[in-house]
């Protein structure tokens, strides 16, 4: 059988490729008897129904999978009800939003089949009992349509040992190229879920969803291994910074120093850095030193709020101001950098409290600030949202497709439009600065290199909203060697 993955992006971020379809597809075109394609639509979004046409013409598959973002589910019903009316070949879905709703998703009229977790065992078990003909109703995690009635198995499952399936094949996606000139970046992971439960993350819905461990983690020497071989592979093709995708790499202390070892012994650390998600309350004087001597530019840290009552007790991340300052102190005498990440107008906020976020913003001046705006993916966030007299703008929601632009919610004090006008606010009091340097360090060539990289993705068809800050944060000196 063919099955060909359909990266469904329409709303213009280009900020990441999908690691879940790639792992995939690289597993059924290396152990299985099947043949896997990804038609990634990034590039494409102004004809893709023209370019769906062109690519699903070409490889001829027998089915289409998709991978299910609740940021995104309107251009899978989008997407999934195209194909349908134009191929009349069947779907399958998973990821996140089809793990937590599968009723829900399979409910989709164009949708056939859902997978609820892991799918590197069913999946291929599905394609083959599929192309016999045999029964498929005993296929863990499988969800299906018979006779208009929808029926899922036993639930689907977390696999606990993750390690052992090979490594993602990037060259599955046409476009590679091109995302190495916008991003520079190359994207890994080794492991699985997350320990935390913050109350604006998916975590605690997908746990509850499936059976198993949510958090499981890769052996840390193999991990390391397979980000060197990344490196040799992809370098001369422009992969600048290996982009780690772990939701909380520095929990274990003992896991990152085996895999910083190992690290700074397969490859060269001073050429091939790395960029990781961390939690502050997982960094302290020994793993920042050893995440410096091993690679690591930058850690991505949620530091979420400026009050420490919205840190903590509405988005639940146990966290002091106080040791926010303390760990940004060391990193820095470690020669580690940060990417902040800040929300603006979550449940209970206020004028002051999101002022008092960019105040805490500027001053710990980490080397990327990031100001998103809250929505409320989770349960929980939205009766956050109403517990404190917030009110949900239907109009805006029912359109909405990312977390950094685009308010939805309206609170006691502040409406979107005018919490949008914060975050203009926060990026011009937090990132004039360094555009000043940028322009100081460059002169003319800041202004060239910028009209370049705008008109080429331009060209691309990419969206000048997102091709504006991520040229700031991607393109102009995304490592500084």
């Amino acid at each position: 059988m063919k099955i060909q993955f359909i990266n469904a992006l329409l709303g213009g971020d280009f900020s990441a490729m999908d690691i879940g379809i790639t792992q995939l597809a690289t597993i059924i075109n290396e152990r299985t008897n099947h043949d896997a394609a990804i038609l990634d639509l990034t590039f494409h979004t102004k004809h893709w129904q023209k370019y769906l046409v062109q690519e699903i013409k070409k490889f001829k598959p027998d089915m289409i999978a998709m991978s299910c973002n609740t940021l995104y589910m309107q251009y899978v019903k989008k997407i999934s009800k195209f194909v349908k009316e134009t191929f009349n070949l069947p779907i399958i879905v998973g990821g996140y939003h089809a793990s937590m709703y599968p009723k829900d998703t399979l409910s989709i009229p164009y949708i056939d089949f859902l997978i609820v977790g892991d799918a590197e065992l069913s999946l291929p078990e599905f394609l083959d009992k599929y192309e016999k003909g045999k029964s498929i109703e005993k296929i863990q995690g499988l969800w299906y349509k018979k006779n208009s009635l929808v029926k899922g198995n036993k639930n689907g499952c977390f696999l606990k040992n993750i390690d052992g399936f090979p490594t993602p094949n990037w060259d599955l996606w046409k476009d590679l190229d091109k995302y190495f000139y916008y991003l520079g970046m190359l994207y890994v992971i080794g492991s699985r879920g997350c320990p935390y439960r913050c109350s604006y993350c998916d975590a605690v819905g997908i746990d509850k969803a499936v059976k198993g461990p949510y958090f499981r983690l890769r052996d840390p020497r193999a991990y390391a291994r397979e980000i060197a071989e990344q490196w040799e592979k992809y370098e001369k093709r422009g992969m600048r910074l290996a982009q780690i995708f772990d939701q909380v790499l520095t929990f274990n202390k003992k896991w990152v120093k085996d895999f910083c070892d190992e690290y700074r012994k397969v490859t060269d650390v001073e050429k091939h850095g790395f960029s990781t998600f961390a939690r502050i309350d997982n960094l302290d004087k020994e793993r920042l030193k050893i995440l410096g001597k091993s690679g690591c530019r930058l850690l991505r840290v949620g530091i979420e709020a400026g009050s420490e009552r919205v840190r903590n007790q509405i988005y639940r991340k146990n966290i002091s101001t106080k040791n926010i300052k303390e760990i940004f102190k060391t990193a820095k005498q470690n020669n580690v950098g940060f990417t902040a990440f800040y929300m603006l107008g979550g449940p209970s906020e206020t004028r002051k409290t999101i002022n008092q976020t960019i105040n805490l913003a500027r001053e710990l001046q980490a080397n990327r600030s990031a100001f998103f705006v809250y929505k409320p993916f989770t349960e929980e966030g939205m009766k956050q949202v109403i517990m404190h007299g917030g009110v949900v703008d239907q109009q805006r929601w029912e359109k909405a497709d990312n977390i950094t632009f685009d308010a939805v919610i309206k609170l006691k004090d502040i409406g979107p439009k005018q919490i949008e006008m914060l975050q203009y606010k926060a990026y011009f009091l937090t990132f004039g600065k360094r555009l000043l340097q940028m322009i100081k360090e460059e002169k003319i060539g800041y202004f060239t290199k910028l009209a370049t990289y705008m008109t080429r993705g331009l060209k691309d068809g990419l969206d000048y909203h997102y091709l504006l800050p991520y040229y700031h944060i991607y393109g102009y000196n995304w490592v500084k060697k």
